[in-house]
């Protein structure tokens, strides 16, 4: 999911967050994900039929109905300039605002969770609040749906804005002391790796494809062996001596030689658990 919030991450460098940002940030979030996760949507594309959100399936039983079709553009523009503004004072509080607006607009057929969770990142970084996308609500938003909707819900009906707030910096109060977390024990098992290595009398080389692995977990070879400034024949070797180690996985076939150093970061997540 990181690599697909790159792009846009990497297109505040020459745009500011707009609504052009946005449909870019939804065609790549949608691209190769499956049917019954938006793939049948036209990703990029402001959404041309009324949605709704609840209800039985049909309207006119909706718990919420966002803006027309015909108004999304108009209000997707006011939003991001809100977004844009001079005087942004409390940048939480701002991402806080943006996010509820976003998803009361649900400019999208579908999709719009995933881009409105990016877009609270995208606000953080662009303002300087965060240095690199490490704030990742999601898990917190799901534990926490049925009242993350009705606080959002509540805004709409009663305009019950500090309730909302308050839950949402509760969000990213937990979803921060969590990262927090997971970044102490990524560093405590990369510390345990490269204590095992130089235990085993490894060369250097082997230290570095380690710190390689947890700079990013899955490499084809000759982006090892990029990285690593040496040939592609002595890196597969190198990893050769990884794999023996019992620390590579392979990538499964969905890259050309493509390896996850597994034991070190691949098999991380039930780790840090």
């Amino acid at each position: 999911m990181f690599a697909r919030w790159r792009g846009a991450i990497d297109g505040l460098a020459t745009l500011p967050i707009s609504s052009r940002l946005i449909r870019d940030a939804h065609r790549t979030l949608l691209t190769g994900v499956a049917r019954n996760r938006g793939a049948t949507v036209e990703a990029g594309e402001l959404k041309r039929d009324q949605n709704w959100i609840g209800g039985s399936g049909r309207i006119d039983t909706a718990r919420f109905i966002p803006a027309p079709p015909t108004e999304t553009p108009r209000v997707l523009d006011t939003l991001m300039t809100f977004v844009n503004r001079e005087e942004r004072p409390s940048p939480l509080i701002d991402a806080a605002l943006a996010h509820y607006q976003f998803e009361a607009i649900h400019p999208f057929a579908d999709g719009n969770g995933r881009v409105g969770r990016m877009l609270i990142t995208l606000m953080l970084i662009d303002n300087g609040t965060l240095p690199q996308p490490l704030l990742y609500m999601s898990p917190y938003l799901e534990r926490h749906k049925d009242r993350y909707i009705d606080l959002m819900y509540a805004v709409s009906r009663d305009g019950a804005w500090e309730n909302w707030i308050a839950f949402f910096l509760e969000a990213v109060a937990e979803s921060a002391g969590e990262t927090i977390a997971v970044v102490e024990r990524l560093q405590d098992l990369q510390r345990a790796y490269r204590e095992r290595f130089q235990t085993a009398r490894r060369s250097a080389l082997m230290l570095r494809i380690i710190d390689l692995a947890f700079e990013r977990p899955v490499r084809s070879i000759s982006d090892f062996a990029e990285a690593l400034g040496g040939d592609v024949s002595g890196c597969r070797e190198q990893l050769e001596r990884v794999d023996r180690a019992g620390c590579r996985g392979g990538g499964g076939g969905e890259l050309p030689e493509a390896h996850s150093v597994s034991g070190c970061v691949g098999g991380v997540a039930s780790w840090v658990r």
